[in-house]
């Protein structure tokens, strides 16, 4: 962790430098404005899952450091759609880089929080093949036999519970659902939204506040202690 903050430092101060490179060019500006947010964010995170491991808060840690994992991919992501000089390029392969250090990070954490000190059990995380994640309660996917053919639909098959019970999980087939708005009730917490990859599972709309009869509070598309997983969002 430390290292991956102190490298965190050297990406602020080299995409400041991009920033200031790119006057004239909207592309590179807004990706390095964003990676500015995202990596102090990410840098923040890892200072919180620092100070989260010497009271044994382990799985705290674990939250925080997925969070600064999450944050360097969205700078990755950002630089995608800027990536036309070596400047660009330097840049994003040192942020996978940190992105690397991070995963590693959350593995060992990972690991001492389910096995401790007896490292010959370490093992890489469970993913969501190997049982990480609940058996579903929904299947989606518009036109398969015997799926729901809408996520709300099966938002609004999820119980009801106060946010300390049982997690309901929605596998979302891949594909391209175009759905205005996805309400999740405040009384249908922990529902998790389980996809089949970035790009593969999309979730997409187009309300805003310029349109007749949507407001801001009605524009809004997930709900309080919603989790999703391997879902791209796109408006």
């Amino acid at each position: 962790m430390a290292a991956s903050s102190s490298n965190l430092d050297t990406a602020l101060t080299n995409i400041k430098s991009l920033l200031d490179a790119s006057a004239g060019n909207k592309n590179r500006t807004i990706a390095a404005t964003i990676c500015l947010e995202v990596l102090h964010n990410s840098n923040y995170r890892i200072s919180l899952a620092n100070a989260s491991l010497p009271s044994g808060k382990t799985k705290d840690a674990r939250a925080w450091l997925s969070a600064a994992l999450a944050y360097t991919y969205d700078c990755s992501s950002s630089l995608k759609h800027a990536n036309d000089t070596n400047q660009v390029r330097e840049i994003m392969s040192f942020v996978d880089s940190i992105s690397t250090l991070n995963s590693n990070a959350l593995g060992l954490v990972f690991n001492y929080d389910a096995f401790g000190n007896d490292t010959a059990s370490w093992k890489l995380p469970n993913t969501e093949r190997d049982g990480f994640w609940e058996k579903p309660g929904s299947v989606c996917k518009g036109g398969d036999s015997g799926c729901l053919k809408t996520i709300q639909e099966a938002v609004n098959k999820a119980p009801d519970n106060d946010g300390k019970g049982k997690k309901f999980v929605i596998y979302i087939k891949e594909g391209v659902y175009e759905e205005e708005t996805v309400k999740v009730p405040l009384e249908k917490r922990n529902v998790v939204f389980l996809g089949d990859g970035m790009g593969k599972t999309v979730i997409t709309g187009s309300a805003n506040v310029g349109q007749p009869g949507v407001s801001t509070y009605t524009s809004a598309t997930v709900g309080e202690f919603l989790i999703k997983c391997s879902i791209y969002f796109m408006f």
